[in-house]
């Protein structure tokens, strides 16, 4: 493991506290068990392996302790909670023993530098869980490293995520995009995203957990700060929804590396968290830690791009952010932070179903959309689309009639919701050129729309889909020339409804 790498476990391998009690371990019998259970992921004597902790000089009734925790469920991780049900407080006072006999390593991993430097590796090895949700987020794959979409955009307008000292190619300055998309690495107006790992993992847990405060997104004096400049941050201490009781850490907290432990240098100063963190529900628990990045954001003509801000404004919805995008399950607010990437997300996003009605030879269908969300849907980048199939079946599942049969757009206009700019002509044209909005079709929020179809014949069910695209179609294969998930940019399915008749 590479000397300076910020894991969040170096608090884990600091002595917490005086040994209150001898733990009868045999290191032989220690060194056995820990080659079976521990080498591969801690290294051969504790070492420590890239993400996971250094074991070796942690103290034996820490060792003990943490395990039987794990155990309990009590210290919440998928991986050692099955692991440790399977031993016995024998095993773990062998395993304590064999580790409690080397030279401690946790001098290596000290918490050194910025916050926005610590990578979210870091906070994996013990928040596991979250850790898993966040690495299959959108927030995760954020950059032009990980994200294709974002990239074919970010080579077109600035060149190469990974060559420092790169800019905008019109306005020749620091590519804004990386304020929202980097954040971390738009602090210290670097390009470079592999330069640090933090960089390179977009929005990670630093990158919301330093956040302090709202400046909001358009300055008093004109113009607009976006991104990680909309907002007041902190350099030295983490910012979480709720903090810790001052009277009860030192009894009940012990071992938390958001904590100090207590102990004292050889200046006899207390030497503090690894990683201090600090209650600050009026920001984490608030719309405001979103809307730096996801209220709004103009082109450079101030054709708005995305403006979700302004529409959960102007809906007058007092629903935060975090409600439907952080939902609370078993306790913890996930981490998935679903949007338009989450079938399971756009599963909720809207109301549908279809009334039929006899129509001399034929049906009137009327396909009715109500939209559950206080903004546009679909929101967010302007490439993002919705497609209303409607397919007429007979009883045997033969299509006897639909509203199109390759592309909503050009066959059926008012079934094609989305957002269209386009240039001083009125053509389509793309974000960075638009000089004004062509069409937006979208549904407004909380919007009812219905949408009514004469058929011309006498089906036995009548089924209603909202196709959901992220972007255009004559985008899609030059996307794909930068991605070999060839499920990237299907439709995804976002509402069902069949009407029997």
């Amino acid at each position: 493991m590479r000397k300076g790498t910020l894991i969040l476990a170096a608090g884990l391998l600091c002595a917490w506290g005086a040994v209150s009690q001898a733990w009868a371990g045999d290191a032989v019998k220690g060194e056995e068990l820990a080659n079976t259970y521990c080498a591969a992921c801690h290294g051969p004597q504790g070492e420590g392996m890239q993400a996971n902790p250094p074991l070796a000089g942690i103290s034996e009734e820490y060792f003990v302790k943490t395990m039987q925790a794990f155990r309990a469920g009590t210290r919440q991780s998928a991986t050692m909670g099955a692991l440790s049900g399977s031993l016995t407080d024998e095993q773990f006072a062998h395993m304590a023993a064999y580790y409690s006999q080397f030279e401690a390593v946790a001098d290596e991993f000290r918490i050194d530098g910025p916050l926005h430097h610590v990578s979210a590796s870091v906070c994996k090895s013990c928040h596991e869980d979250i850790f898993a949700q966040w690495s299959g987020s959108m927030h995760a794959q954020s950059t032009a490293l990980r994200d294709p979409i974002h990239e074919l955009m970010y080579r077109q307008e600035v060149g190469d995520p990974r060559a420092e000292g790169e800019v905008h190619n019109r306005s020749q300055r620091f590519p804004v995009c990386l304020n929202c998309h980097a954040p971390n690495a738009a602090k210290d107006q670097v390009t470079k995203l592999d330069a640090k790992d933090a960089y390179a993992e977009g929005v990670n847990c630093v990158a919301c957990h330093q956040i302090s405060g709202y400046k909001g997104v358009r300055r008093a004096e004109g113009g607009l700060r976006l991104g990680i400049l909309a907002y007041e941050t902190s350099s030295d201490t983490l910012q979480g929804a709720t903090g810790f009781p001052f009277d009860k850490t030192r009894a009940e907290q012990q071992g938390n590396p958001h904590l100090p432990t207590g102990e004292l240098d050889t200046f006899g100063v207390v030497i503090p968290a690894s990683l201090p963190l600090q209650g600050n529900p009026r920001m984490l628990r608030s719309s405001e830690l979103c809307l730096g990045c996801h209220h709004l954001r103009p082109n450079p003509q101030g054709v708005p791009l995305c403006a979700t801000g302004d529409e959960i404004e102007a809906s007058g919805s007092q629903v935060t952010c975090q409600s439907c995008h952080m939902p609370i399950a078993n306790g913890m607010a996930n981490h998935s932070m679903g949007g338009g990437h989450s079938v399971a997300m756009l599963n909720r996003a809207v109301k549908m179903f279809v009334d039929v009605e006899s129509n001399g030879e034929g049906v009137m269908a009327h396909v009715v959309m109500e939209n559950q969300l206080p903004h546009k849907m679909p929101t967010g980048a302007p490439f993002r689309n919705v497609q209303v199939k409607v397919t007429a079946l007979d009883a045997d599942g033969n299509v006897l009639w639909t509203n199109f049969e390759k592309h909503a757009q050009k066959e059926d206009p008012r079934s094609y919701l989305f957002y269209q700019l386009a240039d001083d002509e009125g053509k389509p044209a793309m974000p960075p050129t638009a000089t004004q909005v062509g069409i937006d079709s979208r549904l407004e929020p909380h919007e009812r729309r219905v949408l009514t179809y004469e058929i011309p014949a006498q089906p036995a069910v009548v089924r209603a889909e909202l196709l959901y695209n992220l972007v255009f179609e004559g985008m899609k294969p030059r996307i794909m020339e930068l991605t070999d998930d060839e499920e990237l940019l299907q439709p995804r399915r976002m509402a069902f409804y069949e009407a029997r008749l």
